[in-house]
């Protein structure tokens, strides 16, 4: 990592967010819970990237995921949860994503939300322990 400070402040962003998250899943907002584990690995995984000085546009999990992998490869094992984050950018906030005139937070169950939760820690736990180590720190 060359930009500490970068890194630090998408990793800071991401933690915010998953308190964030468990706000919502207390709430009962599911679906906003959904897309904030989306978020929050987005944020996690741009820490790696942006901290680097690489790419880290858009909001594909799995092309940022390829890309911070190669940096920090702790999370090349977590590409299941890549793939169940990826999903939840669109769904959880637009009814035109849901055929038969459903809506989105009728869509999205607790169990969605504490397995997104989940693996959004992960994803962001395993980010933050790489910028820890590549900044000379224990975590940022």
């Amino acid at each position: 990592m060359l930009d500490c400070g970068e890194a630090r402040r998408w990793i800071a962003q991401a933690l915010y967010t998953l308190d964030s998250i468990r706000v919502d899943i207390e709430g009962g907002f599911y679906a906003w819970a959904c897309f904030k584990a989306h978020q929050a690995a987005e944020y996690a995984l741009k820490a790696v990237l942006r901290g680097a000085g690489a790419e880290s546009f858009g909001h594909d999990l799995p092309s940022l995921w390829r890309g911070a992998s190669r940096l920090c490869p702790g999370l090349s094992g977590l590409w299941e949860c890549v793939a169940l984050l990826n999903k939840m950018y669109i769904p959880p906030r637009y009814p035109d994503a849901w055929p038969g005139g459903g809506v989105p937070f009728e869509s999205f169950t607790r169990r969605d939300a504490l397995e997104s939760l989940e693996c959004a820690s992960r994803i962001v736990g395993e980010a933050r322990r790489c910028v820890g180590e590549a900044c000379g720190e224990g975590a940022p």
